[in-house]
Parts: structure tokens; C-alpha cells; sequence
């Protein structure tokens, strides 16, 4: 089928019922159920007149739940081969139901595995969250070259292959996963996205205090975040200025904290729940978000989004090839750092307690393009038009 964009323009046509009277039905399938964005996403499909139907092995305050061996173990189950069973059994005993079906690589299977089970019946969506095996790869958890990821690589193959449309976070996470497994059926590309509305009426403004700017880090650092970087440049750092807020988990964070050089008064925090994680990004002028080299070709940091309907301007330590960099340079919301360039990253730290105006110029453009393209109202309005598509297609 081609490029979504191009599909579109050939089929003007906008089928809005559906074979069971009027009203489209989405199966939702997502192992660990998602955050607020994603709530708030299926919240605006619903007022678009559609049915939700949701298939999660786990909501996302239970899987955050702390856990001894055994409790971890029943997890995994229910999150892997529990999931597993009930998107088959679920997308079997609906066919004649459902026109539409929405599946996250949580686990990265799951679209390959509606698809089979569905194969005729409607429209699977691959809603393509991580590329594996290269995330695999990339964190160590298999080697490549391996049986593995030859048999990971099938996988995302036939998905792409057999999937009514796939779902794209970035233009260049398309372009490669493209040239390296094949084109989708019908390819999109349609950002994570955010909940704008509790910031919506905060607008940034211009610090009236000689308070060092707040740069935080707010959620997942993993083994696909830089910190080497970072690091290094504390301890080059001529003490500048800045207050620094971490409020994260997972192994890159671990690292991080077991640096030597960390500024003095540097907050490390765990994962906050709902009302603290928004006065903490209401507080914050710049959010700081980083990528590994290798891992542009797998993850658009979702968090990125949340930062820009906050209002902060974005620090990014990523490669200069990637959505995360092309992000800020087209909306102007940010400074990118390659990882490595420590210098390139101190000249950066200095311009932002410099030149506060840059900073605050840069949190505007942010808060603008954040809620003008990225909450999840405009976001949902490209995921219907991709569902009118695949009913009109179909």
C-alpha cells in the first residue's frame, strides 16, 4: 500500500460506519496498561464516536508495584505468554465484531500474533513502540548475529508485512526500519504525544530571580539513555550554576548516581506519582533527555513531549541523526549535544545561565509547538484519519 500520506490523497472518500451500526470498534491491545497519555488518547478516540475495547495483562500502577522474586516471576507470566494467550484468544472470539485493532509492541510480538489469528478479518494496526531485535541488541540481552535476533528479525518482518498499517514514532525510525525489514502495507507516522491539560493554562515565564536555572530528568534511564556525557562534563564543569533533579529509575540512573563528580546538591529522586510528577515539571525550565548512540534507530523518548506541553526547552544528548534532534531543531525548542562532546555540552550549560533570554525564548517555542502538535487532541485527530483510511481501503 505504501506511504499513509499518499494513500489518503487517492481515497477522499471517509467511511464513518462501520458494519455493526454506526459505531467503530477498537480492540487495544498493550501489555502493562498505559500512562495518562495514553488514557487520555483512547478517551479522545471515544469522543470520536468510537468503541474502546481494551486487552491489558497488567495496569500501570500495578506494574510499578514493588515486588519480591516470586511476585516478579508472576509477572513476567502474566506479561509475556498470559498476554500472549489473550491477544489471540480475545482477537479470535471478536472477528466479527471489531473493525479495528490497535497493537503495541508490548511485548514485540503481539502485532505478529493478532495478525495471524485475525488474518481477513478487519484491520490490525502495528503500533510500532521499540524495534526489535535491535533494542534487544542494544541493551545487551542478546548478541548480535545470533539465532535470536535472526528469529526477533522474522518477527518484526512478517508484523510489518501482514499488518493492515503500521504505526511509526519518527520519520527516520520508519526510513530505517524500512530499509532493513521491508515496507509496510500502509505506513504512519503519528508522534507518542501528550496530556497537555494540566499545563495548558501555564504558560512558561521569565524567571524574575537570579535562581540558577532547574534542569530535570524526569522517568525511565535505562541502558538506552547516554550518561557518559553527562558525566564526564560534571567533572570538567567550572562550577556552573544550575540545579539539577533526577527523578528516574532503571541502570543508566544507577550509574549516574555512582558518579564522582556530581555537582554539589544535585537531587536524586525516585519515580513520582501523578500530582508530584506535574509540580515537578511545572518547576522545571529545561528538561534534559538523552540517547545512546545506536538507540536512535529504536526509541523516540515519549517523555519528550510531556517536557514541551510543561513548557521547558529541551537539553538532548542524542545523535544530531535522529527524531529526538530533528524535533528540536524544527521547532527551536532545545540545544542537541552529540554523545562524547563534553565540551560541546559545557558550552551549552554556561549559554543556558548566560543567556536566560535564550532559555526562556526556547521554553515558549516549546509550550506552542508541544500544544499545537503533540497533545493528544491534534495526536488522536491523525489516528482517526488513519482509521477513516483503513475502513475506506478496506
Amino acid at each position: 500500500m505504501g506511504d499513509f500520506a499518499e494513500v489518503r490523497r487517492h481515497h477522499l472518500q471517509r467511511c464513518k460506519v462501520n458494519a455493526n451500526g454506526g459505531r467503530r470498534s477498537i480492540e487495544v491491545y498493550n501489555s502493562v496498561g498505559g500512562g495518562a497519555f495514553f488514557r487520555r488518547l483512547l478517551g479522545e478516540w471515544e469522543n470520536a464516536g468510537s468503541e474502546i475495547i481494551p486487552c491489558e495483562a497488567v495496569s500501570e500502577s500495578d506494574y510499578r508495584l514493588d515486588r519480591g522474586v516470586l511476585g516478579r516471576i508472576a509477572l513476567r507470566w502474566r506479561m509475556y505468554p498470559g498476554h500472549a494467550w489473550a491477544c489471540w484468544r480475545g482477537s479470535r472470539r471478536r472477528l466479527a465484531k471489531s473493525t479495528m485493532r490497535v497493537v503495541t509492541t508490548n511485548p514485540f510480538f503481539a502485532p505478529a500474533l493478532v495478525a495471524r489469528a485475525t488474518r481477513g478479518h478487519g484491520a490490525t494496526i502495528n503500533l510500532l513502540y521499540d524495534l526489535f531485535p535491535e533494542a534487544l541488541v542494544q541493551t545487551g540481552k542478546i548478541a548480535r548475529g545470533s539465532w535470536m535476533e535472526r528469529r526477533c528479525a522474522a518477527v518484526t518482518r512478517y508484523a510489518l508485512r501482514e499488518c493492515a498499517a503500521t504505526v511509526f514514532l519518527g520519520e527516520r525510525l520508519r526510513a530505517y526500519a524500512e530499509a532493513v525489514y521491508g515496507p509496510a502495507r500502509l505506513a504512519a507516522v503519528i508522534p507518542v504525544g501528550a496530556d497537555g491539560r494540566p499545563f495548558k493554562h501555564h504558560a512558561p515565564q521569565q524567571p524574575k530571580n537570579s535562581a540558577p536555572p532547574h534542569v530535570l530528568y524526569c522517568g525511565q534511564m535505562g541502558r538506552m539513555h547516554e550518561t557518559d556525557t553527562l558525566a564526564a562534563a560534571w567533572s570538567a564543569m567550572n562550577a556552573i550554576p544550575l540545579a539539577w533533579t533526577f527523578h528516574a529509575s532503571g541502570e543508566g540512573y544507577r550509574r549516574l548516581r555512582g558518579t564522582p563528580h556530581a555537582p554539589v546538591g544535585v537531587t536524586w529522586g525516585t519515580s513520582l506519582a501523578e500530582t508530584g510528577w506535574q509540580q515537578a515539571m511545572r518547576q522545571a525550565q529545561i528538561a534534559l533527555i538523552t540517547i545512546a548512540p545506536g538507540a536512535e534507530r529504536v526509541v523516540m523518548p515519549s517523555k519528550t513531549y510531556s517536557a514541551m506541553v510543561a513548557g521547558q526547552a529541551i537539553l538532548a544528548i542524542c545523535p544530531r541523526a535522529s527524531d529526538l534532534a530533528d524535533l528540536i531543531v524544527k521547532h527551536d525548542c532545545g540545544w542537541v549535544v552529540e554523545p562524547g562532546d563534553v565540551a560541546g555540552l559545557n558550552r551549552v550549560l554556561s549559554r543556558v545561565v548566560a543567556q536566560p533570554d535564550e532559555v526562556w525564548t526556547r521554553r515558549q517555542n516549546a509550550f506552542v509547538a508541544g500544544h499545537r502538535y503533540y497533545d493528544m487532541t491534534p495526536v488522536s485527530k491523525l489516528w482517526i484519519s488513519l482509521f477513516e483510511t483503513l475502513e475506506t481501503v478496506s
